[in-house]
């Protein structure tokens, strides 16, 4: 994608929620960690969930697949009701904001928001526009690309005294919990901070943060450059009109991945989660925060 470029917004309940805050939400829905896809762990979920955001790995296979899914969407066709609202992502590093707007809008009924909330005025006047024209419309809309600038630098900060010992990562953006699906798979460099609460042998439970090397200062978390090539990317999963859409700004059009209910969306998305997984088994980087009724 060229154009505009933004610095990438990190995977992490308290920045997300921080920022929809700045947009005018009221806090009466939450992001909050899923800490692993076994019920047990599923169960410390509060509910209801009405969105689930995924970050995964942008690689070579997952490109592989998505193009032959949307050849074969195309081919084949698919039912997508008119009350999804989509937009295509055309600036770069934006994909967690996009996330943010697909989980709001999409259950825009259930949430409250704050006199003169700017997102509630851009969803207002994107209402009628197509995936596109929102896209462009984006673009320029100062309000929400500066709150998203000031989310990104906040959700790096972070103490040169709590960072010494930390591992050395280039671009992730990842501080919510990883989603690890198999206990065999090798550990790798994150720190282990969060409750050992995942009993289950086919799930743990791992908390990392990304640092880049300074060389005199040590170990820091700072914000990337906004020009370094970041290989993450953010998905939505919401429940509309009885069926579980996957909302990419990348693709062309929403994925029906079938049949959910207010009761089971989190179930039904962390199935999906589960195959984006399954198609790079060598692949650790996956997080996913669901928006929870506080």
């Amino acid at each position: 994608m060229e154009g505009q470029r933004w610095l990438p917004l990190e995977a992490n309940p308290e920045v997300t929620n921080q920022f929809l805050k700045q947009l005018g939400l009221h806090p009466n829905w939450q992001f909050v960690d899923v800490y692993g896809m076994d019920p047990e762990l599923l169960s410390m979920v509060p509910r209801p969930v009405c969105a689930v955001l995924l970050l995964f790995p942008i690689t070579e296979k997952y490109e592989v697949f998505r193009t032959e899914e949307e050849e074969k969407i195309k081919s084949q066709g698919q039912d997508v009701t008119s009350s999804v609202y989509f937009m295509k992502q055309t600036i770069s590093n934006a994909c967690g904001t996009i996330g943010l707007i697909h989980a709001i809008a999409n259950n825009k009924d259930k949430m409250h928001f704050e006199s003169g909330s700017t997102l509630k005025k851009f969803l207002e006047e994107s209402v009628s526009m197509s995936p596109e024209e929102r896209a462009r419309y984006l673009e320029n809309y100062d309000a929400i690309r500066v709150t998203h600038e000031t989310s990104a630098h906040e959700g790096q900060t972070e103490s040169s005294s709590s960072s010494s010992s930390q591992p050395h990562s280039s671009h992730c953006r990842t501080k919510a919990s990883s989603l690890c699906h198999h206990a065999s798979l090798p550990w790798v460099k994150r720190n282990h901070v969060g409750p050992a609460k995942a009993t289950s042998p086919s799930l743990r439970l791992r908390r990392w943060r990304p640092f880049l090397r300074l060389p005199s200062m040590g170990l820091h978390s700072v914000a990337p450059s906004i020009d370094e090539k970041v290989d993450l990317h953010f998905i939505a999963l919401v429940h509309v009109d009885g069926h579980l859409y996957e909302l990419d700004g990348r693709k062309p059009f929403p994925i029906n991945h079938g049949e959910t209910s207010d009761e089971t969306l989190l179930e039904d998305a962390i199935e999906v989660c589960k195959k984006f997984m399954e198609r790079d088994p060598e692949e650790l980087r996956f997080n996913a925060i669901a928006l929870s009724a506080a």
